[in-house]
């Protein structure tokens, strides 16, 4: 006969050690033993732990289970293996088409009376599933019902901001303790950290009452042992910790001041969580053997204790068995009572005295030495908690206060869930800075979201997330030197991280580092090959390179590890624009936006392309669409407006451009593209004031020296024309010969580049 207990508890072990070999073979033995939904659940964690999600599906799926974790990993692994449809059914029990609107709210309670503490995990896996299938209203309500329940799941908040859902989710709202209806929903129980979760202390606001009406010996009994009918979900008996390890922190309390001693008895000063100032810290020592000491501090001195000592003469200190020798190196010695739970607690008739003192029983005068005691002993059973506690030692002295400190004292049950609410205020108030900033970059906003990002605390600000962030937030602007910056910084602080790696590519590309793009690829491939991100930075490395053939490639390797990811599809789409591939171009930009409405540079792609076509109308269509969500982009401004001017329309255009430079008043293309409507209309000199500054801005744009000599031409400048065509060649001495040989044929007046803007 097996015994589950044990052996879950080695299983458990493995899987803390990333033995997951170990702790598959143990799991297969006790399903042979006991085929419950408890050990199937076990073994399905240890495949899907160790990276084997198919095997872990196929375990569950193949067991008529019922238990709800057991059905939330197995959706877990149907989400994995985009198995969609099935994550659907198993979480919401064959009712998932039927949820609208209207009973959205009421299927929502029934999950989370379903899962309990896991409900938040749960919600926001469907959430998941319910943006995949387009269903916005419905996983916008679960995202948000998650957040309520567990503030720190931040890819809910992420899903709620990349997804555009109005009324846009607020931080200051989301990410905030006091709408926290359980603590155990968002902090949960961990019987492997060194501590007891605080749960099993019952540290309600319920319970304080009746911990209030306890005496002192079961308050200290209360916090340090859990209730035996506590249990955790795999099966293992509750964690008891080990109090001489103890890492708790406990305020002094109002009324009496009773301290507590501890190893951590200073708050860490961060910036980021909050600071949390201990009273009279000055007057806080370290226990030097990391047990916890209570000490009233109304009796930290000699005279005092004497007196104590000399009330209680008819009680023995120690023993007639005790050490009594070796009596003056006490100093460093502790009390202790096997198998009790007060063990780590030094009582008070236990009192150590300095090395020029003995104990004896019976004296009033403080100045003799003491004789060995010779009463009888009062024994400590083994395994019961004494009577007479510290708390108990500070009643008797002033039994006449026992009432007022009973009354004044803050309990260290309030005081431990007050640190704790604390402490997630701390990290709540992050979260809200940092969900401010990502809020407004979500919604394009890029100058101010840069602000709020470089104001958080210098520790968070020098992290990965955060100067990526900034980097992508200075690539939406076109901002590619700074982004260059921002994210060169990334890779230098966490050489590890591949999130945005594929922006950071484009930003070399843009600015034609070739060198540095291959360095990047190179990075990327010996990190981790089964990124879609890697793919996508040496796509954009044969890309720069004009192996537009090979890119390809790697952009559908991209797809290939990662079929979700919507940038894969843009530079696909983009490197099949560039070799005339249109049908598959457009095809590639559709299934972006398909899996990313707010994708906008898919929603300009697909513009680009109706351009390319001359169908104006569709690509303005295209362009406002993609305009519509990132509002603040001269870039695709500039397109609507050559579209516009496309369609004889060059009033619209010269205000859309206008527009477009009161947000970015040295864009070099908006410059270009008006100066060439200038320059159409016969505004000569105002598209030679506009070509000046361009010049000043790209002084090596071969384009802008062509069409400063076409303009001096029209006035009749013919040896500035010539100049400023020479230039031109010098620059770039295939691309402008022909175009210069059209523009000074006389039969010929009008440039190419008139017309393809």
């Amino acid at each position: 006969m097996i015994i589950q207990e044990p052996i879950q508890a080695a299983i458990w072990h493995c899987l803390n050690h990333y033995a997951y070999s170990d702790a598959i073979f143990l799991a297969e033995r006790l399903c042979a033993e006991f085929d419950s939904d408890d050990s199937i659940y076990l073994l399905a964690t240890c495949y899907y732990r160790s990276g084997k999600p198919s095997q872990a599906y196929t375990i569950l799926s193949g067991k008529k289970i019922v238990s709800e974790k057991c059905k939330f990993l197995l959706a877990r692994c149907c989400v994995d293996l985009h198995k969609l449809s099935e994550a659907e059914t198993v979480l919401t029990g064959n009712v998932g088409d039927l949820i609208s609107s209207s009973s959205c709210s009421s299927f929502i309670e029934t999950i989370i009376s379903d899962y309990g503490d896991s409900a938040a995990f749960a919600l926001q896996l469907i959430s998941h599933i319910w943006w995949r299938s387009e269903r916005s209203h419905l996983a916008a309500e679960a995202c948000r019902k998650a957040l309520y329940l567990n503030p720190f799941l931040w890819q809910s908040f992420q899903d709620l901001c990349d997804r555009g859902v109005k009324p846009d989710p607020e931080p200051t709202k989301i990410f905030r303790a006091d709408n926290l209806e359980n603590f155990n929903k968002c902090l949960g129980s961990n019987s492997h950290v060194n501590s007891t979760p605080l749960s099993s202390y019952n540290l309600s606001y319920e319970s304080i009452n009746t911990f209030n009406s306890s005496t002192p010996a079961q308050k200290m009994v209360n916090m340090s042992v859990p209730s035996s009918n506590s249990s955790i979900s795999s099966g293992i008996q509750p964690f008891t910790p080990d109090m001489n390890n103890a890492k708790a922190i406990f305020v002094r309390p109002l009324g009496r001041k009773v301290k507590v001693i501890n190893e951590n008895a200073y708050s860490p000063l961060t910036p980021s969580f909050g600071v949390f100032p201990l009273e009279n810290s000055d007057n806080l020592s370290v226990c030097s053997s990391q047990s916890m000491v209570l000490v009233p501090s109304a009796t930290l001195n000699e005279t005092n204790d004497h007196k104590f000592i000399s009330k209680r003469s008819s009680k023995p200190v120690f023993s007639q068995s005790g050490n009594t020798s070796n009596i003056n190196n006490l100093g460093t010695q502790q009390i202790t009572m096997p198998s009790s739970p007060m063990s780590h607690v030094v009582r008070r008739s236990s009192r150590i005295i300095t090395n020029n003192c003995s104990v004896k029983e019976n004296t009033k005068s403080p100045n003799k030495k003491f004789a060995s005691p010779k009463s009888a002993t009062r024994k400590i059973k083994s395994g019961l908690i004494p009577k007479k506690t510290v708390f108990a030692d500070i009643t008797e002295r002033h039994p006449k206060e026992r009432g007022v400190m009973e009354v004044e004292t803050l309990t260290l049950a309030q005081q431990a869930l007050n640190l704790q609410k604390k402490t997630t205020e701390g990290l709540l108030s992050l979260l809200r800075d940092i969900g401010i900033a990502y809020l407004q970059l979500s919604k394009f906003n890029c100058k101010k979201a840069i602000q709020l990002f470089q104001s958080l605390p210098p520790r968070q600000y020098k992290t990965g997330f955060v100067l990526s962030m900034i980097g992508k937030a200075y690539c939406e602007q076109s901002d590619y030197l700074q982004s260059i910056k921002y994210f060169s910084e990334v890779k230098e602080h966490e050489p590890y991280r591949d999130t945005l790696m594929e922006l950071y590519s484009t930003s070399l590309w843009h600015q034609q580092k070739e060198v540095a793009l291959s360095a990047l690829a190179q990075d990327m491939t010996a990190l981790d090959r089964n990124s879609s991100s890697t793919w996508c930075v040496v796509g954009n490395c044969f890309s720069l390179q004009k192996e537009h053939q090979t890119a390809i490639k790697y952009f559908q390797r991209a797809i290939q590890v990662n079929p979700d990811f919507p940038y894969a599809y843009a530079l696909l789409g983009n490197e099949y624009l560039v070799t005339e591939e249109l049908e598959k171009a457009i095809t590639c930009f559709q299934k972006a936006v398909k899996l990313d409405p707010r994708h906008y540079k898919s929603w300009y792609g697909i513009g680009a392309i109706y351009q390319k076509q001359e169908r104006y109308e569709l690509a303005e269509m295209h362009y406002k669409r993609a305009l519509r969500i990132n509002h603040s982009s001269a870039l695709i401004m500039c397109h609507i407006a050559v579209v516009q001017n496309s369609m004889d329309k060059p009033d619209q255009a010269l205000h859309t451009l206008h527009i477009a430079l009161t947000l970015e008043p040295k864009h070099p293309m908006c410059k270009y593209q008006r100066a060439q409507i200038y320059s159409k209309l016969g505004k000569l000199p105002e598209a030679l004031y506009e070509l000046e500054e361009l010049k000043e801005i790209v002084p090596k744009e071969s384009l802008v020296y062509f069409l400063t000599g076409k303009v001096h031409k029209k006035l009749g400048n013919i040896h500035l024309a010539l100049m400023n065509f020479n230039r031109a060649t010098d620059l770039d001495p295939k691309g402008a010969s022909n175009q210069i040989k059209e523009a000074i044929d006389p039969t010929n007046n009008q440039s190419p580049l008139d017309d393809s803007g």
